[in-house]
């Protein structure tokens, strides 16, 4: 069954699927719907979740291991896959086909993908999946739609804004989607329930925190580790949710799998940069990472971030911002430099 993004809570509320197929260029929108299905799968009794981060060297015998497995306890498991390339491959197509062929009540199969094609919506993997679960497919967000977006989303926040506020906030953010809803709950803060005038959005924009997610990006795509230390802890002590942070590191980590996965694949890289909505500005620090990263490290990082995740829902042990200023000094090592021991 295929379903819009605006149509899953409601699907939700009546049932769950055995399989979730969520793929898309949106992390954003991406990331929601997974929420949204991890949160219905909670309600549904699935209390267990192991999360797996594709990449050139998963072990996809893994998910084999997974769909045969017995809990001790009986419980109910969601498999959470990510898989950012959006591409599974000969062995892992095989498995998520047997998977959908062979439907367990005790295990929910929850993909999600940064990439998404027609081309992709026709292989056997993807159609099988759809037609044994639910597969919410996520389109760009075009410029023209921008406006009406922001404008839901504020809706959405309790706020009244007029036209003005609203064309001024899609020009500000450019289409990325996680700088608007930092924008919007920054709104919703300062003017809770309130009608949002221009001038409003033009205070709020440009008193942004000296220290942001985006900065926080630029630092680390360019192997600056002081310096993104120092913009992590500026995030903590102004109070921005590391939630937040982790979803904006999670889209830029996930692009950046797949711009060296399709170079690595003999891709043009303006094309391979096109496809992944590579910012021009953000093209030679893009790079610069990809120079300096290999699939191991990589795979650490999201590992981590995994880590940061279930940290900062109380679900795991340990700081959450601790895990991610170990992340960064990682990620930032010189090529060679990275440390193994991150993932553990």
């Amino acid at each position: 069954m295929n379903l819009r993004p605006d149509r899953l809570k409601a699907a939700l509320e009546k049932g769950l699927a055995p399989v979730y197929l969520i793929a898309g260029s949106e992390p954003l929108i991406v990331e929601e719907c997974r929420d949204a299905v991890l949160a219905a799968g909670q309600r549904q009794g699935f209390t267990e979740r192991t999360v797996h981060h594709v990449d050139a060297r998963f072990d996809w015998d893994t998910l084999e291991s997974e769909a045969m497995e017995q809990s001790l306890f009986a419980s109910r498991k969601i498999v959470d896959v990510r898989l950012p390339t959006g591409k599974p491959g000969k062995e892992g197509g095989k498995q998520f086909v047997q998977w959908a062929e062979r439907p367990d009540p005790d295990r929910l199969l929850l993909i999600s993908s940064g990439a998404w094609d027609g081309a992709t919506r026709k292989t056997k993997w993807a159609s099988t999946l759809a037609a044994a679960g639910v597969l919410v497919e996520i389109w760009p967000v075009r410029p023209h739609q921008m406006p009406e977006w922001v404008e839901k989303r504020m809706r959405s926040q309790g706020l009244s804004p007029d036209r003005e506020a609203v064309t001024l906030l899609a020009e500000h953010v450019e289409g990325n989607l996680l700088a608007a809803r930092q924008e919007v709950e920054k709104l919703a803060l300062l003017h809770p329930g309130g009608e949002i005038r221009a001038e409003q959005v033009r205070d709020a924009v440009s008193n942004n925190a000296r220290f942001d997610a985006f900065r926080l990006i630029d630092c680390l795509l360019a192997g600056r580790a002081s310096e993104a230390l120092r913009v992590a802890d500026g995030l903590r002590r102004t109070g921005v949710p590391i939630q937040m942070v982790a979803g904006a590191l999670y889209y830029q980590f996930a692009m950046l799998a797949g711009v060296g996965e399709a170079l690595g694949e003999g891709e043009n890289e303006a094309r391979a940069f096109g496809r992944f909505r590579v910012f021009k500005m953000q093209q030679p620090l893009v790079r610069k990472a990809l120079q300096r990263l290999g699939p191991t490290r990589l795979g650490r990082a999201f590992s981590a971030l995994s880590r940061v995740d279930l940290q900062s829902k109380g679900q795991a042990g340990g700081d959450s911002w601790n895990t991610l200023d170990h992340l960064i000094v990682d990620f930032c090592a010189p090529r060679g430099a990275g440390r193994a021991g991150l993932a553990g």
